[in-house]
């Protein structure tokens, strides 16, 4: 059986912001959350990265994750995808991405910046609690 298609939505504006972050933290990884609100990215949330090796692994602090969490509490949204770079290789989970993903059930949007200095790219997946992992597409609005 093949996994659905689906489709990440996110405003431009936005984005473009987590391009920028992701960058500014290059050569280790950056990351940060996305909430969303009645099925549509509402906010961003840069975090620093928390990792003990923030060369090759990201993590959010369990302070800013319950800052994040307060925050989105206060317009009744939820989390919605994680994100995250890979400085040196593809935009591609991980087994140790995979091993975190499959128990939050958030969308994973990974940045590569392998061809750093040009842009980044990014794809975005859904990791099952079995660890399966499937792509989607992203797209940006206006």
């Amino acid at each position: 059986m093949v996994a659905e298609a689906f489709v990440v939505r996110i405003p431009r504006t936005m984005y473009s912001e987590m391009v920028a972050h992701v960058t500014a933290g290059y050569p280790n990884e950056a990351c940060g959350l996305l909430a969303s609100k009645d099925g549509r990215v509402v906010k961003n949330y840069p975090t620093p990265n928390a990792a003990e090796h923030p060369d090759d692994f990201s993590e959010i602090s369990p302070q800013d994750l319950l800052r994040i969490a307060n925050d989105i509490d206060t317009y009744d949204g939820e989390m919605f995808a994680y994100y995250h770079s890979h400085p040196r290789s593809e935009a591609y989970p991980s087994a140790r991405d995979i091993e975190w993903a499959r128990r939050n059930g958030l969308y994973y949007i990974i940045f590569s910046l392998q061809y750093h200095p040009e842009p980044p790219y990014a794809r975005v997946f859904s990791i099952q609690a079995d660890g399966s992992v499937s792509e989607g597409k992203l797209e940006l609005t206006d």
